[in-house]
């Protein structure tokens, strides 16, 4: 008989830390993408190797709040108590970045530089209205 290791439950800290990560790779996509965009011949391959990431973290991000994992002590994180207090908007703003990070890969993947520079501003819309009611600023 094959012995089972116990399941290890994550914690709030260890939630809140792949998050953290998961916005920093986020982020650091959004900044390569913005630095192609404002050089005079942007590196296309450079801008579809970051909307992959960009949709990639969209799609991932739905897992990375789940109820314990908000602020507490001992906990550092910048989510506000309003995603759990407001599930329906979060998962709503939430599902706007998604799609808006999809319609960018799907932009990248033309490989048309107009099409891509024009959905980086609805893209970074979602980002803000998010931030602006869920996330605590520094």
């Amino acid at each position: 008989m094959l012995a089972v290791a116990p399941v290890l439950a994550a914690t709030g800290a260890d939630v809140a830390r792949t998050r953290h990560e998961g916005y920093r790779e986020l982020g650091a996509a959004f900044k390569n993408v913005n630095d192609e965009l404002k050089g005079g011949s942007p590196q296309v391959y450079v801008l579809q190797l970051s909307a992959r990431q960009i949709r990639n973290v969209a799609q991932q991000q739905f897992n990375w709040f789940p109820a314990g994992s908000g602020p507490q002590p001992g906990v550092k994180t910048r989510a506000k108590v309003e995603i759990w207090a407001n599930p329906g908007e979060f998962k709503r703003l939430q599902t706007a970045f998604a799609n808006q990070a999809n319609l960018f890969f799907q932009a990248a993947a033309t490989r048309d530089v107009a099409k891509i520079r024009a959905q980086v501003k609805p893209l970074g819309a979602t980002c803000a209205s998010c931030h602006r009611s869920f996330r605590t600023e520094d």
